[in-house]
């Protein structure tokens, strides 16, 4: 049996072997509505790109840890390197257990994912992809603390994703809208939960 998705996404239909190929996909909301979620999956429709910043105190205070900052910014560079090149035990370690991810496509409900239905669902994902031919690089920057304590963190991250197919042709993918909420354990910081919001859809 085939499988499509509609990920983001408004809808994912599911059959047997993944055929995934791009982080977000297109559908419409109708079928959104009927169509089946895979396990660990569920529309998300008031989750929404974050747009705004209405900061309490001066951004450029220096009243924070700068060693949990900067081991925050390496987490997020790792999050890049582990997508890109495939490594989906790696990209799943840096989130908890109980991490929500949001992905969403403009003017297209979210999908939430998570526990074991999270992980089975983005690894079957990257798998599919290191098939594809395309070599994706995920160039995260502007990450701007909205707030950060000994334990937790709230951060935005804007980026640009690109894609080079076969080693012959580069392009511009999309620009990168993500939100992310971060606490601090015994292993250190991981992602408690994640918004991956692009400003334009992803192709196939």
């Amino acid at each position: 049996m085939k499988q499509s998705f509609r990920l983001g996404l408004a809808a994912i239909v599911l059959a047997a072997a993944p055929v995934i190929s791009a982080p977000v996909f297109s559908m419409s909301a109708a079928a959104a509505e009927t169509a089946a979620l895979p396990p660990g999956a569920s529309l998300a429709p008031d989750v929404k790109p974050l747009r705004t910043y209405a900061p309490k105190e001066n951004p450029g205070h220096g009243d924070f840890d700068a060693a949990d900052r900067a081991a925050i910014e390496n987490l997020l560079y790792a999050y890049s390197f582990a997508y890109d090149n495939y490594e989906a035990e790696a990209w799943l370690d840096l989130f908890t257990d109980d991490a929500v991810f949001v992905a969403g496509t403009p003017g297209q409900p979210a999908v939430s994912f998570t526990g074991e239905g999270f992980r089975k669902f983005w690894t079957a994902r990257m798998k599919a992809f290191a098939k594809s031919g395309n070599q994706r690089r995920h160039l995260m920057s502007n990450i701007l603390f909205l707030d950060q304590t000994k334990d937790t963190a709230h951060v935005s991250v804007a980026g640009l994703l690109t894609n080079a197919h076969d080693g012959k042709n580069f392009s511009p993918v999309t620009s990168l809208n993500y939100e992310g909420w971060l606490v601090k354990g015994p292993e250190g910081w991981k992602i408690k939960r994640w918004h991956d919001m692009p400003d334009a859809p992803v192709p196939d």
